[in-house]
């Protein structure tokens, strides 16, 4: 890892307010203005550890919407470490999850039912005043909400590898 991808990584994993803007367009990409089915509590813990990774976050921003997370996890064939990686992150950066989740709910991005551990996003537009990294990041939350809602929790954990 360069230098600056090192500082990069260090900054990202201790940002838990653009941890609560990437947990908002997760869910905002799930149910839209919540509509339809919205995604349960455990799916946020896989956002962090998929946009905080560089070549994980490289593959989100080049995957087509209508794509899916089958075809994003497909770019990994060779570099099945990679997808096995999402598990430990996923344990990292649990407080930061917590923590961005918090800063979301506190903030009004999202509101979480406490009876179904269902989340919604409160707030259908994303801010367009940011640099060029961070509206990629936001639009690849947003994917990422997209892939997940067409699937079962159990085809979200098989995909990567994950156990929620």
């Amino acid at each position: 890892m360069q230098p600056n991808q090192e500082l990069d990584e260090i900054y990202l994993m201790q940002n838990p307010a653009l941890g609560a803007s990437l947990v908002w367009r997760f869910a905002e990409g799930y149910a839209p203005k919540g509509n339809g089915p919205l995604p349960c509590m455990p799916l946020l813990f896989i956002v962090l550890p998929i946009l905080y990774h560089q070549e994980l976050r490289g593959a989100a921003k080049s995957t087509f919407p209508s794509s899916g997370l089958r075809v994003f996890a497909g770019k990994f064939k060779g570099e099945q470490e990679v997808l096995y990686g999402i598990q430990g992150r996923m344990l990292k950066l649990k407080e930061v999850t917590l923590a961005s989740i918090s800063i979301a709910i506190q903030c009004g991005l999202i509101s979480l039912n406490t009876a179904t551990a269902e989340v919604e996003s409160l707030r259908p537009k994303a801010p367009t005043d940011l640099n060029d990294k961070i509206k990629n990041m936001l639009r690849s939350s947003e994917k990422l909400g997209q892939w997940c809602k067409t699937l079962t929790i159990q085809e979200v954990q098989a995909i990567l590898r994950i156990k929620l």
